[in-house]
C-alpha cells in the first residue's frame, strides 16, 4: 500500500457493510456513524468538491478546526484524497478563546495556510465570538488572524462522478504540537509513517474505543486512521462527554468488546473519584 487512500479502498470493498466509525453521546447512543463503503464515498465526494468548487491544490495547507465528531475525520481522508495538507488544531471555544486563537493564527502562519475547515455550527459560533472580542481591549492586544478561506464541510453530501482520481501527496498531515510550554512546532507525518507504525504495533483486527482529542496524535492516528488501515471498528466520543460522565468509557468498552483504549493517568484516577 502506499497510502492510508488504499487502505480504504481496500476497506470499503473486502467488507463494505462493517462498520468503521461510531460516535457517541453522553449516554452511549451513536449519533453519527459510518460504514466503509459510506465512509468511502463521503470523503470521495467532499474531495471532488473541495478540488472543483473549492478550487483547492495538492500540496495546499489547511486547517482542519472542528468540535469532536467524525466530520473531522472526513475532511482529513477528503484532503489526503486529493493531496491537500490537513493541519489539525484545537478548536476556540468560550472557555479557552483567547489563548486557542494565539495558537490558532501562530499555526496558521507557521503552516502558511490558504484554508480553514469546520462545520456550519462551529462557523456560526466562532464568528459570535469574534464579534463580542472585537468590542472589547482584547481586539487591540492580540495578534491578528491571517486571512483564511473558512469552507464548511457538513452540509456536502452527494456521491463523487465517474471520473474523479484520487491524488495523494507523500505527506499525509501536519501534526502540531500543544504549545502548552514554547510555540507550537510542526511534525510532518507521511502515509508511509502510518502505514508502518500501523502494522509495527497490530497485527489482528481490534476493536477501538477513544474519548482522546482528536487533534492530538494519539487520538487522531491510534484511534481514527488505524482501524480502516487494519480492518476494525472505532467508538468514540467527546473529551468533554467523558468529563461529564466517566462510566461511559468503561461502558462502552464493555458493551462493545474493545481490544484497544489508551487515556493519560489522569483518565483511570478520575474515574475511582467518589464524587
Amino acid at each position: 500500500m502506499r497510502s492510508i487512500i488504499d487502505a480504504l479502498e481496500h476497506g470499503a470493498a473486502e467488507h463494505p457493510d462493517k462498520c468503521l466509525y461510531s460516535f457517541l453521546d453522553v449516554a452511549g447512543r451513536a449519533t453519527d456513524s459510518y460504514t466503509y463503503l459510506g465512509f468511502h464515498q463521503r470523503t470521495r465526494h467532499l474531495a471532488q468538491q473541495l478540488r472543483e468548487e473549492k478550487a483547492l491544490r495538492r500540496g495546499d495547507r489547511v486547517l482542519l478546526v472542528y468540535p469532536p465528531g467524525l466530520e473531522l475525520i472526513v475532511a482529513l481522508v477528503a484532503c489526503a484524497r486529493i493531496g491537500v495538507i490537513p493541519v489539525p488544531v484545537y478548536p476556540p471555544t468560550p472557555m479557552n478563546f483567547e489563548a486557542a486563537l494565539v495558537k490558532l493564527g501562530f499555526v496558521a502562519a507557521d503552516c502558511q495556510a490558504t484554508a480553514a475547515l469546520t462545520t456550519r455550527g462551529f462557523h456560526r459560533s466562532y464568528r459570535l465570538l469574534l464579534a463580542k472580542r472585537r468590542i472589547t481591549s482584547l481586539w487591540l492586544r492580540t495578534p491578528q488572524l491571517p486571512a483564511l478561506d473558512w469552507i464548511t464541510t457538513d452540509d456536502a453530501r452527494g456521491v463523487a462522478s465517474s471520473g474523479f482520481v484520487d491524488d495523494p501527496d507523500p505527506v499525509l498531515l501536519l501534526q502540531y504540537t500543544s504549545g502548552s510550554t514554547s510555540d507550537p512546532k510542526g511534525v510532518v507525518v507521511s502515509h508511509d509513517n502510518v502505514l508502518h507504525n500501523c502494522a509495527a504495533a497490530l497485527d489482528f483486527v481490534p476493536t477501538f474505543v477513544s474519548w482522546l482529542p482528536q487533534y492530538h496524535d494519539m487520538g487522531l492516528i491510534g484511534y481514527y486512521l488505524y482501524p480502516f488501515i487494519t480492518g476494525g471498528t472505532a467508538y468514540g466520543f467527546s473529551p468533554l462527554d467523558f468529563l461529564k460522565r466517566p462510566v461511559l468509557w468503561l461502558e462502552t468498552i464493555s458493551r462493545v468488546g474493545a481490544s484497544h483504549t489508551a487515556a493519560p493517568n489522569f483518565g483511570y484516577a478520575y474515574c475511582l473519584r467518589e464524587d
